[in-house]
């Protein structure tokens, strides 16, 4: 599956009263970084991440979000 620049999707924000959901920004790195490396979030789920491994991830998101509308 190929994106061309016109199927960039614009990421909707959704927002109630208790909640807001947005894209990522670069500000949010520092919390997911933090986030991936707690063993306690990563448990069940495999080994806590390095800096790097969760830069890659987080990169992951903003170009699923920017390409494929999703992530």
């Amino acid at each position: 599956m190929s994106a061309s620049r016109s199927s960039i999707a614009e990421v909707p924000i959704l927002e109630t009263a208790r909640l807001k959901l947005r894209a990522h920004g670069l500000d949010d790195f520092p919390h997911s970084a933090a986030m991936w490396a707690d063993p306690a979030v990563t448990q069940h789920i495999g080994e806590p991440l390095t800096e790097e491994e969760s830069w890659t991830r987080f990169l992951r998101y903003a170009g699923h979000l920017a390409l494929l509308g999703f992530g």
